[in-house]
């Protein structure tokens, strides 16, 4: 299943401030596709429009959908089949079952790609479009000498062989939208 990219052309030429050259109109969407999938994983989210089914871990009568935002459950079923009712209130579905049961919930989730997320896979392509011929060689460090001048370039370690990655903090933003699941303790009297 291939998903839509979270940015697009339009978005990496506001970036750079200028139309793009032939050569980067012809790489532009091969690196955003890359970028997206990378961002997705890094992050553990789609953001566009999609259905997933899940099996989750019932909790104090509670199961925490992933994927946000979610716009509709369509079936909450036990490991048997048998539908299951259940209330929906954000990302959160309560179930009348025990703690260590399980359910398997179909639902859609998604919407519009956050501006964050689309700016910077956007940035992530004019990174890459802008990368030295040097670095994209592969070459570390690079050193010119004109006479008594002396240029010395030290290429970070994402840039070194020209391919698409999530620089350092472009990871950190991706890493800011992983859903960290709460947990919901049950106390007995």
């Amino acid at each position: 299943m291939t998903l839509e990219t979270l940015a697009d052309k339009e978005d990496v030429k506001k970036i750079f401030g200028r139309d793009l050259t032939p050569d980067e109109e012809a790489r532009v969407g091969a690196i955003l596709d890359k970028a997206s999938e990378l961002f997705r994983s890094a992050s553990g989210q789609q953001f566009t429009e999609g259905r997933s089914t899940v099996r989750l871990k019932v909790n104090g009568g509670r199961v925490y959908l992933r994927q946000r935002k979610v716009a509709e459950v369509h079936s909450v079923r036990d490991d048997t089949g048998r539908t299951v009712p259940h209330t929906l209130l954000g990302q959160w579905l309560t179930v009348p079952r025990r703690s260590h049961s399980f359910v398997i919930v179909d639902y859609s989730h998604g919407g519009d790609v956050p501006d964050l997320v689309r700016l910077t896979i956007a940035d992530v392509a004019r990174q890459v479009l802008s990368i030295n011929p040097n670095a994209a060689e592969g070459v570390t460090q690079y050193s010119e000498t004109t006479g008594p001048f002396t240029d010395q370039y030290t290429y970070a370690t994402w840039a070194q062989g020209g391919s698409t990655r999530l620089a350092p903090d472009d990871l950190a933003v991706a890493q800011s939208f992983k859903v960290k699941i709460p947990n919901v303790w049950v106390q007995s009297a």
